[in-house]
């Protein structure tokens, strides 16, 4: 059985760790690197670092931020934000990051995804998809529109990228994002039952079970923030009561 993985999310502003909701209302969360120290120590598969004013404010994303994460990590690490160009993939990869993750600027200009597979191998790119529920409809979600992608289905915009050669999913439920409701289950479960490649679900968790939930639904991996953020939860204990879950995970 493959190992199902528990993915600490960072969200990077102006240096600063930094959690909201909805992608809203931000509160400082702290320093990166000690974050990431302390997720390392307690055994985190892996990291996610993501820039979350780069691709917005185009400019090149915070390198710098990212070689201070990755001197404190022996554990994979995926960045994303503002990556727009072989050049900015190469200045991640030497600050440290191990795979890169595109959402906005993938769905701005999708042959990026062809030159970073080609330059980097699928395996090392992740196609970011942030979903929004509109009358009950799954829809890609443009941030730099504010309003769902109408010439992109979730499935079609999926399909085109792992074509393309994306090699993971990194699946966010993005108006759910921060609000602990719960995981999208009937999205992660269609979206894992549909393509090849892992899918990271992200998104609504607020309880232990809405983590297990999701790896049941068919999620390879679950990246967390509020919960790690703004509560008493550390990944010894998630990882526990999901193997206490008949979860996959790496004790």
């Amino acid at each position: 059985m493959l190992l199902q993985r528990l993915i600490p999310s960072l969200l990077l502003r102006g240096g600063r760790l930094v959690k909201g909701v909805e992608f809203q209302s931000f509160r400082d969360a702290g320093r990166p690197e000690t974050t990431a120290r302390a997720h390392n120590a307690q055994g985190a598969d892996e990291i996610i670092v993501l820039d979350i004013d780069a691709s917005r404010e185009k400019r090149p994303p915070d390198f710098e931020a990212l070689r201070r994460v990755t001197a404190e990590c022996f554990m994979p690490v995926t960045f994303g934000g503002g990556i727009r160009s072989r050049d900015d993939a190469a200045r991640a990869l030497d600050a440290g990051a191990d795979k890169l993750t595109l959402t906005m600027t993938a769905l701005e200009n999708p042959g990026l995804i062809d030159t970073l597979a080609h330059y980097l191998g699928s395996q090392a790119v992740v196609l970011g998809v942030d979903v929004v529920r509109v009358d009950g409809r799954a829809m890609v979600y443009d941030h730099h529109r504010h309003e769902p992608a109408l010439d992109r289905s979730v499935k079609g915009w999926i399909d085109e990228a792992i074509d393309r050669g994306a090699g993971e999913i990194r699946l966010m439920s993005a108006d759910r994002e921060g609000r602990r409701m719960g995981m999208d289950l009937d999205l992660i479960g269609k979206v894992a039952a549909s393509c090849e490649v892992p899918v990271v679900a992200e998104g609504g968790a607020g309880t232990l079970e809405h983590l297990a939930e999701a790896l049941h639904a068919g999620a390879s991996g679950v990246a967390v923030g509020t919960m790690l953020v703004f509560s008493d939860n550390n990944l010894v204990k998630i990882k526990s009561f999901l193997k206490s879950r008949a979860c996959a995970m790496r004790m």
